[in-house]
């Protein structure tokens, strides 16, 4: 009779040099107190826009009607409605900083900002968020962004590049009536490296474009208490 012959199956064992890889591998792990499951810090920071200490110093002068104002949503360019704080490295190349953010949406922030500054001026009763066709107000106020980031050379200082537009109509029988102003910047220094450096130089801008702005807003000089009334002959 033929004898049957069984093969027996393959062996489930690890090659004996790879096992020891292995178990090597943990034995590091537990000596090292687990580093590999320890949580990394996180480098990321946030920034936010300020009104400088002397924005309120230099508004308009004098005294005059006090408006009140509805602010409508400030719009920003797609590429600034990122969270990354953007240095342009380049006629057409931006940079977004990873670790560097913004602690509110851009727009947000600016018109956060504006409002504050606009709500020391002389000429200003008030600025109201977002209204809609309110007859108390005496003017409502559009303002687009055009830049608002930071500029990175190799070679000569870095700077900040700001630039706004608006547009301010008048509410009620003078609806039709509209102003246009705009205010840029584009020579502050910046270091190029702090980011912290970088929002205040850009909250700077903002409040030089508020003092812009404000001197745009219709001016009627409120009459002095002592100034003695017309008298009308018969």
């Amino acid at each position: 009779m033929r004898s049957i012959q069984t093969s027996n199956p393959p062996s489930c064992k690890l090659p004996c040099c790879l096992f020891h890889l292995l178990l090597g591998v943990i034995a590091s792990a537990l000596l090292g107190g687990c580093s590999l499951l320890r949580p990394h810090d996180d480098p990321t920071r946030f920034y936010v826009l300020t009104v400088p200490p002397a924005a309120t110093e230099h508004l308009v002068p004098g005294e005059f009607k006090r408006l009140k104002i509805g602010l409508k949503p400030v719009e920003v360019p797609a590429y600034l409605r990122s969270k990354c704080m953007v240095v342009r490295t380049g006629t057409n190349e931006i940079h977004f900083a990873e670790f560097d953010r913004w602690a509110e949406p851009l727009d947000l922030g600016i018109g956060r900002v504006m409002r504050q500054n606009l709500s020391t001026a002389r000429n200003v009763a008030g600025v109201t968020f977002n209204p809609h066709g309110d007859n108390i107000l005496d003017c409502e106020l559009l303002i687009n962004i055009v830049s608002c980031e930071g500029v990175r050379v190799e070679s000569g200082s870095s700077s900040i590049r700001f630039a706004a537009a608006w547009e301010i109509r008048a509410v009620g029988t003078n609806s039709t009536a509209t102003r246009r102003g705009g205010f840029t910047v584009d020579q502050a220094t910046w270091d190029g490296k702090s980011y912290a450096q970088l929002a205040e130089r850009l909250s700077e801008a903002i409040a030089g474009a508020s003092i812009a702005l404000a001197a745009d807003l219709p001016m009627e000089a409120k009459p002095s208490p002592n100034a003695t009334p017309d008298i009308v002959k018969p």
